[in-house]
């Protein structure tokens, strides 16, 4: 455990000092249900590893898990246009990305910046204080009057000439948080690189000018999809250019059923225990588009163009492609629906496999010094993730049924429901976008929080300003109206893992019957198990007049004062003797549930131990100081542990148990076998308590 432990931790702080010089390069949006990276220019790097690709639900602060969007692209079509060679060029396409990620060659970002309303709050679990790997303090400036809860601003300059600033904003409200909206003002400026003193195209006056914006999505790709064996059988389709429509127009896309396997696998429901992986219908459309560089007015004719292309079919430099060839797939006017329109019986056919989205817009004519705007919105709609494990698993074993159906044909129309979702979600953007941005209603702050985990028990504080000078309500009124609107607060639990499902434990104030406190004692807890929690502040609803469900209460962030690194794990007082130490359970026969979770979640280590959490078994007993040696049946040792384990970050100091997780001192996991473990015990003044002995069992 020593060995494994030790090296996860450095590997922990490696990625944390990644991501910090990261922070510099690309910011995130983790603020609601949809999480989103803005990368420096308008798509990503060939090698991000630690990136919110629109995952969604949000909430694995450590992998960020649920990516629904591997990539997404910029592109800039001009004619008859000169370089800053004085090369002239009928057609050319400024490709930023998507096949040729984040071009470096012709985009060079000159700032990226992010703005919060508040700053993250902090989170300390038995004195030890949480650090977020994308989202924390240091990544963003703290902005008093900002109109929404986030706001990401990044500029970038093009070869040519076109300066890019994109704005994102993103919204804490639930009822808000499965979109964000991205203005991007394009500007011809004459500059092509990051130096914007120097201007290299002076003067210039672009013609035909066309952009493009790519999707790249895959519905849970890295989680549905790859444990599903890496299957590409995803829809797309478009919805807003049809009459009878009542949206502006938006792509999305979804799960199909692979004809490979031999049962229905839409939605990639788990083989293991049903769990619909990959429920989500994700999407991106429009919101605004200038009639042209005099003129912000909405142009309603806009996009030109809408169309997909299945992968192997996407054009682009890197393959050869000429710039007329790009050009024409930006400015063709083709209105396409879709590939679940076409006929076709498998998403796997080569006509439409893997469908990358385009929507362009265009033609405009832009003089020097002036700008287009064109405002989109990314969005994802789904059944919620408790469905998912839920109903999967009633699918599994055969009892799902809904709206009267049964079998696959009930699962199918209960994951097409999230389509109904995602139509309510795009409403909303096209309402916050409408009735401005500051028009989302906004809750209360979100209070810093403190864990202690004691004998069966785990206490909760939470406040706002500074531990000992602090207020226990929230020290604003509400941002819209002046008018202090806060009625209580409400706690959430997960256990085992902070990625499981969370539950409300216990609220006060409003109309709970219950006065509001600052503190809760969570005594519904067990010994050794890991919990994770966060509280929200909710108001009366009474300022909430404008929004689209008036006079309803808004609580705040669930995801910003959540614990992720540090369990709270309960447990017994350390022994003063020797005379009960035992290991539990015993045998130990792998249960992939027993601990939490689904038995997909368990194929990942969790971020605090370096493990899996159903290979924990716990020595319990022990005094307050321990020295556990394991030995195989023919006496080889296995592995060496302290009591408490510095480099276990659930280990706990003054208790009886001490978790292990089966990883050797060789770093391998333990087999099936009997195994004999001694100890040796000291109390806390470090006073010997003698020996004990034992053994167990591992059935895998």
């Amino acid at each position: 455990m020593f060995k494994t432990n030790s090296v996860f931790l450095l590997i922990i702080l490696l990625m944390l000092t990644l991501a910090t010089s990261s922070q510099a390069q690309w910011k995130s949006h983790e603020i609601g249900d949809l999480w989103l990276s803005m990368f420096p220019v308008g798509s990503r790097p060939n090698y991000a590893p630690i990136a919110d690709l629109m995952t969604y639900p949000g909430g694995d602060f450590w992998g960020q898990t649920r990516k629904n969007c591997d990539n997404t692209g910029v592109w800039i079509g001009v004619k008859d246009w000169t370089d800053k060679f004085k090369q002239f060029k009928t057609f050319y396409v400024s490709e930023g990305g998507f096949l040729n990620y984040d071009a470096q060659d012709i985009l060079k970002n000159i700032s990226n910046r992010k703005w919060v309303r508040q700053r993250l709050p902090l989170v300390d679990v038995n004195e030890n204080r949480e650090q977020r790997i994308l989202d924390n303090r240091a990544s963003s400036t703290y902005k008093a009057d900002l109109l929404s809860d986030e706001m990401i601003t990044t500029v970038w300059a093009t070869d040519v000439g076109v300066e890019v600033t994109r704005t994102s904003w993103a919204f804490a409200n639930p009822q808000h948080g499965s979109y964000i909206i991205q203005e991007f003002i394009f500007k011809n400026t004459g500059n092509v690189d990051a130096k914007t003193t120097t201007i290299e195209l002076p003067n210039q006056n672009l013609q035909g000018v066309y952009f493009g914006f790519w999707r790249d999505f895959i519905p849970c790709g890295d989680y549905g999809h790859e444990q599903m064996g890496g299957e590409h059988d995803d829809w797309c389709h478009y919805y807003g250019n049809q009459p009878g429509d009542t949206l502006r127009g938006f792509w999305y896309v979804y799960d199909g059923d692979n004809f490979r396997k031999t049962f229905d696998d839409t939605g990639d429901p788990s083989e293991i225990n049903g769990e619909f992986l990959s429920p989500q219908y994700v999407s991106y459309g429009v919101l605004h588009a200038d009639t042209d560089a005099s003129n912000e007015l909405d142009d309603l004719s806009q996009p030109t163009t809408v169309n997909f292309w299945p992968r192997q079919q996407v054009h682009s430099h890197t393959k050869g492609d000429q710039d007329q060839t790009l050009y024409y797939d930006l400015s063709s006017g083709v209105q396409s629906q879709g590939s679940d329109v076409l006929g076709v019986t498998s998403p796997w056919d080569a006509q439409v496999q893997r469908p990358e989205t385009l929507i362009a817009f265009g033609p405009y004519d832009i003089p020097f010094g002036q700008n287009v705007r064109i405002v989109l919105f990314d969005a994802v709609g789904s059944i919620s993730r408790k469905q998912a494990v839920d109903l999967g698993r009633q699918w599994k074993n055969g009892s799902l049924q809904f709206q009267g159906k049964t079998g696959d044909e009930a699962k199918n129309a209960l994951l097409a429901t999230g389509k109904d979702s995602l139509h309510q979600i795009v409403y909303r953007a096209e309402w916050t976008w409408r009735n401005g941005i500051a028009a989302v209603p906004d809750g209360p702050e979100s209070p810093n929080l403190r864990l202690n985990a004691g004998p069966g028990k785990v206490e909760l504080e939470w406040y706002y300003g500074n531990y000992g000078t602090h207020s226990t309500t929230p020290p604003s009124p509400d941002f819209d109206t002046g008018v202090q609107d806060f009625s209580g607060y409400r706690v959430y639990r997960a256990e085992e893992a902070y990625t499981n499902n969370y539950t409300k434990i216990w609220e006060c104030g409003g109309n709970t019957g219950v006065p509001v406190s600052n503190t809760y004692t969570d005594r519904n807890v067990k010994r050794g198990i890991g919990y994770y929690y966060f509280v929200t502040a909710f108001d009366d609803g009474s300022q909430n007049a404008s929004s689209i469900a008036r006079g309803q209460p808004v609580e705040s962030s669930l995801f910003s004062n959540r614990n992720y690194q540090f369990a709270a794990v309960p447990f017994e007082g350390a022994h003063s003797n020797m005379d009960s130490i035992y290991v539990v359970p015993n045998p130990f026969h792998v249960q992939g549930l027993e601990y939490g979770g689904t038995v997909v979640e368990d194929w990942n280590i969790e971020s605090d131990i370096g493990a899996r959490i159903e290979d924990r078994i716990s020595f319990v007993g022990l005094p307050a100081k321990a020295l556990i040696h394991i030995f195989t049946s023919s006496g080889d040792l296995v592995a060496k542990l302290e009591h408490p384990n510095p480099y276990n970050l659930r280990s706990v100091a003054e208790s009886s148990d001490e978790m292990w997780f089966q990883i050797t001192d060789s770093w391998q996991t333990l087999k099936s076998g009997v195994y004999f473990y001694t100890v040796e015990g000291w109390n806390l003044q470090g006073e010997p308590l003698g020996f004990a002995k034992g053994k167990f069992v591992v059935i895998r």
